[in-house]
């Protein structure tokens, strides 16, 4: 992927000291997921029988409200968490719950279980066939790919009723549920609240009558299902955004004297933002670092037998970093803000009155001892970059978005004085200041 860029552009002053600024900012909300259902109602009369032309009941259809891909939510994909690993997870009430039928009788009850709507006889009361199938390729286990490269998904789905079947023809039939394209085949009347994990969800369901003893007939069923789903990380991931399904869509098959309207776009929607791991600075982004006294080694009577060019010792400058996940390259570099920049890629120093060029006196900047060429205002700032490895530990719950993982990364600044110190020709004792930006590029 490509690094992530955040230039920074602070003074650093001397009085002897040289400062170090830069910030970096990534913010993200995640927004609370509430379930609701639609309820898509029919009013039944008896059909035939002693009790024909009366109410039988009302049958039902239940179809949750919730997108669960149209849900705000961003996610922290480190590419070092192992494959496998779960990125999201959705409890079966966040999902798809509660899927299904139902009937409730009237309290009439009929010698024939036969029922119609709008003048049309009904051969069974309320069947859903329902398909939620997408084109993400299988990878294996049941999960199959989204739109994200190195993200999948996995989808389980249980009963949540017990099915009660028979033969429709004597009554005794009352509610059946039937889970299809398990990694086991069709599971036909499965008990309730157990799992199977589904290449896509597809469910039957189908609702009746309950006899009672003295042969007599009313509408009582419940059939229902609920979804639920995981995203799986299965390899590298190369290109963040939004994600989503891979072409998404549903059919239902219902009672044909029904035929209701029901929703779509169950699993449409690509609001979940999936974000590389970021570092920013920690604590004060202002950084001041001591250079200590400077004295002129140019002058023999305070410092004999000395030679220039004549390097101080280097100074500390520690960076400290605090990232959402590991980053496997965090690469620096840094540019002269001053106004006469140096040929030699070292840092200009000036006075602190009227910023007037010190001649003679310059910052040398290092990294674990190696000299650091630093860029010229006006200059692309990718060309001398350093980089300073991995920081930061892996992220191991994506949905976490703050900063909680520490590092630090530590360069090194020194004087260094190659002729008699002079402002304007004249020799100059006093605090000078460096101007420095940094660039930091992280990926």
């Amino acid at each position: 992927m490509e690094g992530r860029e955040n230039i920074m552009k602070k003074k650093y002053l001397f009085s002897h000291f040289f400062w170090l600024a830069a910030s970096i900012c990534i913010s993200s909300t995640i927004i609370p997921t509430s379930v609701s259902s639609a309820t898509f109602s029919y009013s039944y009369l008896w059909s035939t029988g002693d009790k024909a032309g009366n109410n039988a009941g009302i049958c039902s259809f239940f179809i949750p409200d919730n997108r669960p891909f149209q849900t705000s939510r961003t996610l922290i994909v480190d590419n070092s968490l192992p494959n496998g690993s779960i990125i999201h997870s959705w409890g079966y009430s966040e999902f798809l719950p509660n899927l299904g039928t139902s009937c409730i009788g009237s309290g009439i009850d009929n010698n024939t279980n036969y029922v119609k709507y709008n003048g049309n006889q009904a051969g069974v009361p309320i069947v859903l066939d329902l398909n939620l199938p997408h084109q993400g390729g299988d990878i294996s286990n049941g999960v199959r790919k989204t739109s994200i490269e190195g993200i999948g998904i996995k989808f389980y789905v249980k009963a949540d009723t017990d099915s009660i079947g028979g033969d429709m023809n004597n009554g005794s039939e009352r509610q059946i549920v039937s889970i299809y394209y398990t990694l086991s085949g069709t599971m036909y009347q499965p008990p309730k609240d157990v799992e199977y994990t589904v290449i896509y969800p597809k469910a039957y369901m189908r609702g009746g009558y309950v006899k009672t003893s003295s042969n007599r007939f009313s509408l009582n069923s419940e059939s229902k299902i609920s979804i639920r789903a995981e995203l799986i990380k299965t390899g590298d991931v190369s290109s963040y955004g939004r994600l989503s399904l891979i072409s998404p869509t549903e059919t239902y098959s219902t009672t044909a004297v029904l035929s209701p309207n029901l929703p779509s776009g169950l699993l449409a929607g690509d609001a979940i933002t999936v974000l590389p791991p970021a570092c920013q600075l920690r604590g004060a982004t202002d950084y001041q670092v001591s250079m200590g006294r400077w004295v002129n080694m140019a002058s023999s009577s305070v410092q004999p037998n000395v030679s220039l060019p004549f390097s101080g010792n280097i100074k500390p400058v520690e960076l400290n970093l605090e990232c959402t996940g590991r980053l496997n390259n965090i690469e620096f570099s840094f540019q002269d803000a001053g106004a006469s920049p140096l040929t030699n890629r070292n840092i200009s120093v000036y006075d602190s009155i009227g910023g007037q060029l010190i001649e003679g006196l310059e910052i040398e900047m290092s990294y674990s001892g190696a000299r650091l060429n630093v860029h010229k205002m006006g200059e692309a700032v990718t060309t001398y970059k350093t980089n300073t490895g991995a920081h930061g530990s892996t992220k191991t719950n994506p949905s976490d978005l703050t900063y909680n993982s520490q590092s630090q990364a530590q360069f090194g600044a020194r004087f260094i004085q190659r002729s008699a110190i002079k402002r304007n020709g004249v020799a100059y004792t006093g605090p000078v200041t460096g101007k420095v930006n940094m660039f930091v590029t992280y990926h």
